[in-house]
């Protein structure tokens, strides 16, 4: 009798501990964070020619690994085409937006710098190229917040692109990108370089 009372226990902590791990499995599977955005890795995509827009402007996207905004920002002033110096791009519009991704890049892309900041606490502007001018060198002004924002001008955030708390919090994060997860939208970087982001390149814009 004692040993089948031993076995019944023995047998009773065993469906408890197997229990207690489906339990366990489960929460993960339906409650444990989502993997950060950036850490999403795509296959490395080449420089592109540089493609004419039908409204005389021209794109190019650069290959650039792990590059600072600032890096890009720079680098993006020494490229030229046909005698136009290029800038970080600054989408602002539905269609221009439409054209750069269905003409400049072949395949999704990891991070890609775009020529806008968060120049004060929530504003967001375009800070490169002509749009750098406007409002005594601030930039123009295309979103004011963060997920419930203000559109200003043009604007298509990914749904994670205004994080609070952790690394990209939206007191940390700084610059615009053009970001590929699940489908290509504007999202948010630290603009450093970071390896955990990904970034891999910046877009440059030709044209006043």
């Amino acid at each position: 009798m004692a040993s089948s009372a031993a076995l019944r226990r023995i047998a009773i902590l065993l469906w408890i501990v197997a229990g207690l791990l489906v339990i366990g499995v489960g929460w993960r599977l339906l409650f444990a964070p989502q993997s950060e955005p950036g850490r999403f890795a795509f296959p490395a995509v080449p420089s592109s020619r540089v493609v004419e827009a039908p409204d005389g402007h021209a794109y190019q996207y650069v290959a650039a690994p792990n590059l600072t905004w600032d890096k890009a920002r720079a680098a993006a002033a020494r490229h030229s085409w046909q005698g136009h110096r290029g800038y970080l791009a600054t989408i602002d519009s539905a269609a221009e937006f439409q054209f750069v991704l269905s003409n400049v890049f072949p395949d999704d892309t990891d991070v890609t710098y775009l020529g806008g900041r968060q120049t004060a606490r929530g504003e967001w502007r375009w800070v490169t190229g002509p749009a750098a001018k406007a409002e005594d060198g601030k930039g123009t002004m295309f979103w004011r917040g963060y997920d419930k924002g203000e559109t200003i001008g043009f604007a298509d955030w990914m749904f994670s692109a205004f994080q609070h708390g952790g690394k990209w919090d939206v007191d940390k994060v700084c610059c615009l990108t053009l970001f590929s997860y699940r489908k290509r939208q504007f999202s948010t970087s630290l603009g450093t370089g970071d390896t955990d982001e990904g970034v891999a390149g910046y877009l440059v814009e030709y044209g006043e």
